[in-house]
């Protein structure tokens, strides 16, 4: 049988980085800011998350939503489905925290 004393397992961290966005540094409520939001905030919008929100991510910041378009790492489809959501996305100016951080536990496979 098993003897050893088992160790509490945490697949995420619970406390921010100091480099980590927290909603509660979010200038913009109630739409995503493309150029401040965390990777697995996308996962709100079906299809964004983790490809598109990741390229979004590592080829900021933006001016303006319209600049994502611009984004030669993106396909058409790609395109399409951003624009799907386009009302639900804003770019403000860029914190220079880390957007891959968030608690997004496969950060490291994107663009792969």
């Amino acid at each position: 049988g098993f003897t050893g004393v088992a160790q509490p397992v945490f697949a995420l961290n619970t406390i921010p980085a100091d480099n980590e966005i927290v909603k509660e540094q979010r200038t913009v409520v109630g739409k995503l800011d493309i150029n401040n939001a965390a990777v697995a905030d996308y996962m709100q919008f079906p299809g964004m998350y983790p490809t598109i929100a990741g390229k979004i991510s590592n080829n900021g910041p933006y001016a303006s939503l319209k600049d994502v378009y611009k984004l030669k790492v993106l396909s058409k489809a790609e395109i399409s489905k951003i624009k799907e959501y386009a009302k639900e996305l804003t770019a403000t100016p860029s914190t220079g925290l880390d957007t891959m951080r968030g608690r997004d536990p496969y950060r490291r496979s994107f663009n792969k």
